[in-house]
């Protein structure tokens, strides 16, 4: 499936997992990649490592006075967010701007496509539900993350956490969503990927009306 993808990464601990997925999106007739990371993102994994697998890697706190965020908007047919942190799903529910990432997804004139990523007890929290809920009303896509059994980093042991499909799962939805028209998207209902996937997901515990 070719066509041009803006890859959001943001600083979740299930970055380390990036590199994999960024290799199964790109193999065989895959999208045109860009990446933009977030300062976080930057700090866990160097955007020199990730630039090995995609030419075009951009950051908060080096690139945005060089890059003309409408621009990068523009220029992909579809931007995903992967791995989603509750703190880019809240900037983005709140049309906030903080930095590139979060700017280019206020100019970015299409749905978004995010993977979120994070602590169980935060994804359940209901801040949260109400950003996802938000998000999903303005006509996004944010999938439901798989329960596994992860590292986390503030315990610094394992716990059943909220992490990212795998990188086959993660480029099937990713080719149904460049599948979408672009123009005069209508990104819920039948046309648009399925929110959950064949993973054990986490029910949320505080369910919006």
């Amino acid at each position: 499936m070719t066509g041009r993808l803006l890859l959001g990464v943001c600083g979740s601990a299930n970055i380390l997992t990036l590199p994999q997925h960024l290799i199964a999106l790109a193999e065989g007739d895959g999208p045109q990649i860009r990446v933009v990371m977030t300062r976080s993102a930057a700090a866990l994994l160097p955007p020199t490592t990730l630039g090995l697998l995609c030419p075009d890697v951009l950051c908060d706190g080096r690139d945005e006075l060089t890059t003309h965020h409408v621009s990068l908007a523009a220029w992909a047919d579809r931007l995903v967010v992967l791995p989603a942190t509750a703190n880019i799903l809240g900037q983005a529910a709140g049309g906030l701007a903080s930095g590139l990432l979060s700017t280019v997804l206020l100019a970015h004139e299409r749905p978004v496509l995010f993977f979120p990523a994070m602590n169980r007890r935060m994804w359940q929290h209901p801040a949260v539900r109400r950003n996802v809920a938000r998000l999903r009303a303005d006509g996004h896509v944010v999938m439901e993350p798989v329960l596994g059994r992860t590292w986390q980093v503030a315990t610094q042991d394992l716990h059943d956490n909220c992490g990212l499909p795998s990188p086959a799962t993660v480029r099937a939805v990713v080719d149904e969503f460049l599948r979408l028209p672009l123009d005069g998207d209508q990104p819920t209902g039948a046309t648009a990927p399925d929110t959950t996937v064949p993973d054990t997901t986490v029910p949320a515990r505080h369910q919006e009306p």
